[in-house]
């Protein structure tokens, strides 16, 4: 059977449609490889400039730690030698101190009685014209009925009275007999001693000029019962409150039992500053026991 006519015209339009699809394939095929050539080319590019980049940035990342570390080293140095400087000016401060301290002592022994904390009872003398830089009155109420007024050294009576009061609470009732006494006083007092007891009167009484009570730091205390400088007073409660807590006062026994100087004195107490007297309570000795050198040290804060 022969073929019909339009059957050639039927291949011959697939062949092209055929042929088509191969060149628009082909020729997305080459824009797609094109592409992909130039996104490589790109990639390639930016990869080299990253590299680039990075090795840039590994180099200033040396450069800075190079200038840190010296930077650090700098500052090492700095606080050393600021440390320095501290040390030096803390030493400089420290001297200041102690010369200002130095100072501010001297000055306050120039403003403090040096006779305070002489030994008297026949070892140093006290001239008739010496009189404490400043006497107080005592209040009555702490004076032994009969004794007249009383005085004692201003800035030593606080602590007097102080002690005859915490003396109080305790139960214990002290008076006084006789504080402050002037040159004339004890000139006088000596004389009427010698009257009675004759040379027997340098056993329990102090020459005018050797008296403690000269200056004003020193008092006789006794108890009602006792009322009076009698040796039975030692064997009171009074008594031996005192022995237990005078010191906290700053008082001390100046004549106790056995002494070279004069009879046991029980009444008879001094103020020499807090300090003197605790020390002196605590290496159990008496005021008399110390050398003259050792004792003046607490001049200064016979006060405070």
């Amino acid at each position: 059977m022969e073929p019909t006519p339009t059957q050639p015209k039927t291949h011959t339009a697939m062949f092209y449609f055929v042929i088509a699809i191969l060149l628009i394939t082909s020729a997305a095929l080459g824009y797609t490889a094109y592409t992909n050539n130039e996104k490589i080319s790109a990639l390639t590019q930016s990869g080299a400039s990253n590299s680039e980049a990075l090795a840039k940035a590994d180099t200033t990342i040396k450069t800075l730690t190079t200038q840190i570390e010296e930077l650090t080293e700098e500052l090492e140095d700095t606080e050393r030698d600021l440390k320095r400087e501290e040390d030096r000016n803390e030493e400089f401060e420290d001297q200041i101190k102690e010369i200002a301290g130095t100072v501010g002592t001297l000055d306050k022994l120039s403003k403090t009685d040096e006779e305070l904390l002489q030994k008297y009872s026949k070892v140093y003398f006290l001239n008739e014209n010496y009189i404490p830089s400043r006497l107080s009155k005592i209040d009555s109420k702490y004076i032994l009925s009969g004794k007249g007024d009383q005085y004692f050294h201003a800035e030593a009576r606080d602590y007097l009275e102080e002690m005859i009061d915490d003396a109080k609470k305790d139960g214990i009732d002290l008076k006084i007999v006789s504080a402050y006494r002037s040159f004339e006083t004890q000139s006088v007092l000596k004389g009427q001693f010698t009257q009675v007891y004759g040379s027997g009167a340098n056993t329990f009484s102090a020459d005018q000029g050797y008296s403690e009570h000269q200056l004003g730091t020193t008092v006789d205390l006794t108890d009602p019962a006792t009322a009076g400088t009698f040796t039975t007073f030692k064997d009171t409660e009074a008594y031996e409150w005192l022995l237990d807590n005078a010191h906290a006062y700053g008082f001390v026994l100046s004549y106790p039992d056995g002494n070279s100087f004069y009879v046991f004195e029980p009444w008879h107490w001094r103020f020499v500053g807090t300090d003197l007297a605790r020390d002196l309570k605590r290496d159990k000795a008496h005021f008399y026991d110390w050398e003259q050198r050792k004792i003046d040290e607490y001049l200064v804060t016979i006060f405070d």
